[in-house]
């Protein structure tokens, strides 16, 4: 690897989705979630692998890692933290104390680094620099941002006993201007409500954001009792009816393959609601009402929350992270209704990216680096060679064609167009949680009952939850009522009317889509599938959905073609490569 000024290795850890990021002084080398390599979802153990494999994708070693940024900083907010201890007595001292240990594993890990990179620790000469969560994920969006001067807005469950943080972003500076502080937070709102209908996993909030448009907001009362939103101090919980600040650990593994959460809500939310949904038992039109309202509710504070950062920092630009900002339909209503002329989402907003903002707020404010071109693609993970393809196919059995990249494009059309199913598996992996083309199954959008057909063959999902659009940037306003291009997915618009049975298997209930938004320098071969598809059925719009089936996003060849051969998927496009499976293998 070419010498640097900086070369600064980012990771998150002690926590879900632990990531790693190398970033030099052009931008970023590379980034992957452990849980691609390892295969447990949510992973919450060390980085070990992400780590060596950025370093292996950046050509690089840990000898040449001139700065260590962890996204964690257990100093931060002591204030605050001792403020709540002493207020709250009756919690015990060492259940707080038990709490917050989680956030002391972020502290001297050298020993991990050198366990994870094969050498002695003494031989690590990297300084090293911890990151407040929240800053970390203000940093994350605001330095790849195409904006000079914004707003910078950080919101989700909890991270160095903060929930949410609002800053003035200049130039490589960020001004903390506001916090909220644990136990009151969006975050915890929203999944404890999602916890009470039975939505009890760890990362099933987006499913309750799907369930929501099944549902008429007949709660709203009783979630006016649960939160409001405080200028000064943010989000308010009615703490009667939450515990999560009673409980020892918000997350906890009990298994090597689940990250569980403690119950959140206390009995009294059952005066609101009636008794909870076990998890089991059948969704009914009540579950449908009280997401609907919790969504309701949620978009409240938080397009509130997003006001006072305007009021705040006088912009109307923002650059946002955290969890929350995971939730489309909010973040669709904040630009609709004229809250923010322009936001910027990175491509993982969770706190995976926060090995990003990490490593981005090290080197350009603490190491004064220049700001790098805004990142407006996130494929920064690990790529295979045509070799390497061919022999995981061949140990496979299955039929396979090697063609040119277009005759691979032109297969890909062909399929789509005939309705079948198909696997994409092409360059470097995203990074973040949303399949952006590189590893992801495609279908035709309008194919009758295709949603259902998809389902049923490959996704096993339940069929609340809407598959997602992508579309040629160029066509995005003929399709959807939008005009910001959304290359990340994090965005929710309306599909004009002319287009929605045109668009059935990606328009959800309440005729929207997910969107994601192609243009050409940002991925090639996808923009170019999607232009010949448009040709062919005068559709610019495919139905993209992530590469896997109930496991993390497939990440070898190898693992791609099980998925095919697995489940009811019709062909691969893998590289040069094009799978077909016979037809008595396909249904």
């Amino acid at each position: 690897m070419p010498p640097q000024s900086h070369l600064v290795l980012g990771i998150t850890t002690a926590h879900p989705d632990t990531s790693a990021v190398l970033v030099n002084d052009q931008g970023v080398v590379a980034a992957i979630s452990e849980e691609r390599i390892n295969r447990k979802k949510h992973s919450a153990a060390f980085p070990r692998l992400a780590i060596q494999e950025v370093l292996r994708m950046g050509g690089a070693t840990i000898a040449d890692v001139t700065d260590i940024a962890i996204a964690r900083d257990p100093k931060a907010n002591a204030a605050a933290k001792a403020k709540f201890m002493l207020a709250n007595p009756s919690a015990g001292i060492s259940t707080m104390r038990k709490r917050f240990g989680v956030q002391r594993e972020a502290m001297g890990l050298g020993e991990n680094f050198a366990e994870a990179t094969g050498v002695q620790e003494a031989d690590i000469k990297a300084a090293f620099h911890r990151v407040e969560h929240h800053l970390a994920h203000v940093a994350s969006s605001f330095y790849w941002s195409p904006y000079d001067k914004c707003a910078g807005i950080s919101v989700d469950g909890a991270g160095d006993f903060a929930t949410a943080m609002i800053a003035k972003c200049e130039g490589t500076k960020i001004e903390i201007l506001n916090r909220c502080y644990w136990p009151h937070s969006l975050g915890v709102l929203y999944t404890s409500v999602c916890h009470f209908i039975g939505f009890t996993k760890y990362g099933e909030e987006y499913k309750v954001m799907g369930l929501a448009a099944y549902g008429e907001p007949k709660y709203m009362d009783q979630m006016a009792k649960l939160a409001t939103y405080d200028p000064e101090r943010g989000i308010r919980l009615n703490l009667d009816y939450f515990q999560h600040h009673k409980t020892a650990q918000m997350l906890n593994t009990e298994s090597e393959d689940e990250i569980l959460t403690p119950q959140m809500w206390s009995d009294k939310m059952k005066e609101l609601f009636g008794e909870n949904r076990q998890r089991k038992t059948p969704l009914g039109q009540r579950e449908n009402d009280i997401a609907a309202s919790l969504q309701a509710h949620f978009e409240k504070l938080y397009l509130a929350l997003i006001a006072d950062a305007v009021a705040k920092t006088g912009y109307k630009t923002a650059a946002m992270a955290g969890g929350c900002a995971l939730n489309g339909v909010g973040n669709g209503k904040c630009l609709m209704q004229g809250i923010l002329d322009d936001v910027y989402f990175q491509p993982a907003a969770s706190d995976d990216g926060t090995a990003a903002g990490a490593a981005a707020w090290v080197l350009h404010n603490k190491l004064g680096a220049p700001r790098t071109p805004a990142v407006w693609s996130g494929y920064w993970g690990t790529s295979w060679t045509d070799d390497q393809i061919e022999k995981d196919i061949k140990a496979s059995g299955f039929p396979y064609q090697k063609l040119t990249r277009d005759g691979v494009v032109a297969k890909a059309v062909e399929a789509l167009s005939q309705g079948r199913i198909m696997g994409w598996f092409q360059g470097r992996e995203e990074w973040g949680p949303r399949a952006l083309g590189n590893r992801s199954i495609l279908c035709h959008p309008g194919w009758p009952d295709m949603k259902a057909t998809l389902n049923a063959r490959v996704k096993n999902r339940e069929p609340f939850r809407p598959f997602a659009p992508v579309v040629l940037e160029n066509r995005l306003k003929d399709c959807f009522h939008g005009t910001q291009p959304v290359p990340f997915m994090n965005v929710v618009f309306k599909v004009r009317a002319e287009w929605k049975e045109r668009l059935s298997a990606t328009t959800h209930e309440d005729d929207t889509g997910r969107v994601q938004t192609v243009r050409r320098e940002q991925n090639e071969i996808f923009h170019d599938l999607i232009t010949a598809f448009d040709k062919k059925t005068g559709i610019p719009v495919v139905l993209n959905t992530s590469f896997n089936e109930n496991e993390p996003i497939v990440h070898t060849p190898a693992q791609a073609i099980d998925c095919v051969a697995r489940t009811h998927m019709d062909a691969l496009g893998i590289g040069n490569f094009w799978l077909e499976k016979p037809g008595d293998h396909r249904k």
